[in-house]
């Protein structure tokens, strides 16, 4: 069996001294090409993504804006998809800020099209009024979120996002192969619902938080990012340069935060 989020593939299953075959679901990995019009008013790819083939219009609408490749919110009734020969293609039938440029982001870099680190773009400004979070409302929201990934508890190969919003309630939540996908499922599924401002949101990770999210981030303005994970160097310095609050490696027994409170 086939999906667009998963394959069931027979595979060896070792169990002590003794193995079996069995069907086990394995998350669909897909490249993902997305495209815009050049100055001349052609269609040319700019970027191709290793990723998992589910909400695209979503992916590539939270991709534009998290990149800031539009200076608005991308207009949604302008991405278009396509599959051919198993490949995926989004596109989106305006011109964008940077020259189109094909180039690769794997499921492990978000940071491949930053070499330099900068941040350029930026839409919003985090709000410093509502960061102050406690280790239990971080370690509940980020409870929720996981309970909502149904993807990963069918094949444990994805990453999942989300939103925490002001009210403590968690929303958009999104599963992709990749981080930075993922991330950009859950913007492209709030900025379609009707969100513009992100100042008030508290973003959710599954795994770790490194630069290339909290570059996400500070280009759309969240307050604040809480992960399961631990989160980098580079990310904290980036968090601290834009006035976000990290809360990172979060268990039971405690987290980690650096913030201005």
């Amino acid at each position: 069996m086939m999906t667009h989020e998963y394959q069931n593939i027979p595979l060896q299953r070792l169990e002590n001294d003794h193995s079996n075959i069995v069907s086990e679901c394995i998350v669909q990995e897909s490249i993902i090409t997305l495209h815009c019009l050049n100055k001349d008013g052609e269609i040319q790819p700019y970027v191709t993504l290793l990723g998992t083939p589910t909400a695209i219009k979503q992916l590539h609408a939270g991709h534009l804006f998290c990149e800031g490749l539009t200076r608005d919110i991308p207009l949604f009734d302008l991405i278009q998809e396509e599959i051919e020969d198993g490949k995926i293609n989004s596109y989106y039938n305006s011109i964008i800020i940077e020259k189109p440029e094909n180039r690769l982001v794997t499921t492990s870099c978000g940071a491949c099209n930053h070499p330099d680190l900068s941040v350029n773009h930026i839409h919003g400004t985090a709000n410093n009024v509502v960061q102050n979070l406690s280790h239990t409302e971080v370690l509940h929201a980020l409870d929720s979120m996981r309970k909502n990934m149904s993807l990963f508890q069918k094949t444990g190969g994805c990453h999942g996002a989300a939103l925490l919003d002001s009210s403590r309630n968690v929303a958009y939540v999104s599963e992709d192969i990749g981080r930075h996908n993922a991330v950009d499922k859950t913007i492209g599924q709030a900025l379609i619902s009707g969100i513009s401002s992100f100042n008030e949101y508290t973003l959710l990770l599954s795994g770790r938080c490194g630069w290339d999210i909290v570059a996400k981030a500070t280009r759309i303005g969240i307050s604040s990012i809480a992960s399961v994970g631990a989160f980098s160097s580079a990310a904290l310095a980036l968090a601290r340069e834009n006035g976000i609050s990290l809360y990172g490696f979060v268990r039971e027994s405690g987290a980690w935060k650096a913030g201005i409170n």
